[in-house]
């Protein structure tokens, strides 16, 4: 019986796309002298910065991807305000979801400091009794580690919980962690990207995704 739900941030519960293409393609340009693509950046969409940084340009030395990580921080904090949108229907689902009993929390890659802040923006922050983030856990999703360390502190089992994400990288995580993943199909990987990585379930909205989530009770 799933009686807690777990969200990914980034593409879930906020649109941060635009944001966070903006910053790496600055981070590029302004760091190295390059220019990327908006598909080469997707492939890593999901992990920590250092480990897209890192994946993107193995050559580079851990002072230079932190010094990547620096100039994107830049920019992003920056232009933070300005270029992040609520996802449609993530405020009013996790209203309902908390209202049906529902144990709600969030676990991201990002730093609790700019979770916390996106969260309070739309008013989501009230309904997270737990926010696992980047220095929660020494490894990141596609590893189980951020999820297993949500499990711990709501001293629960894996089969108690979902965990809803857009990327491959979360349907990885939640299947590693033994619970159950769904994901949501809004403006970064299609239906049929989270279901080859082990989605249980794809919904394009997220009232489809609570309605599902409250048959699995």
């Amino acid at each position: 019986m799933i009686n807690r739900v777990l969200c990914d941030l980034d593409g879930t519960l906020v649109d941060t796309m635009d944001l966070i293409l903006a910053s790496f393609h600055y981070a590029f340009e302004a760091g190295l002298g390059e220019t990327v693509t908006d598909q080469e950046l997707l492939v890593y969409f999901g992990q920590t910065l250092e480990d897209q940084f890192g994946r993107m340009r193995p050559q580079l030395s851990s002072q230079e991807i932190a010094r990547l990580v620096a100039i994107y921080r830049e920019h992003n904090h920056r232009e933070h305000d300005a270029r992040i949108f609520l996802v449609p229907g993530a405020d009013k689902a996790l209203e309902k979801l908390r209202n049906e009993g529902y144990d709600l929390g969030v676990v991201t890659s990002k730093r609790l400091d700019m979770a916390q802040h996106g969260l309070e923006m739309f008013n989501l922050w009230q309904y997270c009794s737990i926010v696992v983030h980047q220095a929660s856990t020494r490894q990141h999703k596609p590893h189980p580690a951020p999820i297993l360390r949500a499990l711990e502190l709501w001293q629960t089992s894996s089969d108690q919980v979902v965990y809803v994400g857009d990327s491959p990288y979360d349907m990885m995580a939640a299947k590693a962690a033994g619970c159950t993943a769904l994901g949501l199909v809004y403006n970064t990987f299609s239906g049929n990207d989270l279901v080859k990585a082990g989605a249980d379930s794809v919904h394009a909205t997220w009232d489809s995704a609570v309605n599902w989530i409250m048959a699995q009770r």
